[in-house]
């Protein structure tokens, strides 16, 4: 399975069952360095100094096992997955990109209702994508968290590659419905 199938597959596990994924941050909380905040990604030498360190597993633990609810899985969308795509060009360029999201959606189809784009740079699985998403270090709204366990989405694009300065990029959009702009059907396969 490629790399964004199985990024697709973590996202829909983490929807499906929060309380089960809580089981995986409590595994990955164990890789802090020492008691620091420096977090080694395991059988990788990547390693990230974290602002919040082991208390952002904490909180994203209490949250996944306490407040969160089973929801639907999402299905892969072809124009989703093509804007996905158009913002990873981006941020390969610069990750500091201000992209137009309107013009860019409107490229490729239409949503309804919410929309979000996720990045992540530097995981280099797709568990630890989602994994880095969830924990949302250094980002005290959990605003990514809360975007990937939205109750009314249905479609996901995904969007993975090299990046010069972090070795790798991930771009993940949700929305509740997309139309794609040249009127297919949303199958599609990575």
């Amino acid at each position: 399975m490629s790399f964004l199938n199985n990024l697709v597959k973590e996202v829909n596990d983490l929807r499906r069952n929060p309380y089960a994924y809580a089981d995986k941050l409590v595994k990955y909380k164990k890789c802090f360095e020492n008691g620091t905040n420096i977090w080694k990604q395991p059988k990788s030498k990547f390693r990230i100094e974290t602002e919040e360190g082991p208390a952002a597993y904490d909180e994203a633990i209490d949250f996944l096992k306490n407040k969160s609810k089973s929801r639907n899985e999402l299905a892969p969308s072809k124009g989703l997955t093509k804007v996905a795509e158009e913002f990873l060009s981006e941020y390969q360029k610069d990750p500091m990109a201000n992209i137009d999201l309107e013009g860019t959606v409107k490229k490729y189809g239409n949503f309804t209702g919410f929309f979000r784009r996720l990045v992540q740079f530097g995981a280099e699985t797709p568990e630890f994508v989602v994994i880095s998403l969830v924990v949302g270090d250094g980002d005290k709204s959990r605003a990514y968290r809360d975007a990937l366990l939205s109750e009314n989405l249905n479609k996901i694009g995904v969007a993975q590659g090299d990046h010069k300065d972090f070795k790798i990029c991930s771009v993940i959009t949700v929305c509740n419905d997309f139309t794609n702009a040249d009127g297919s059907n949303d199958d599609i396969n990575f």
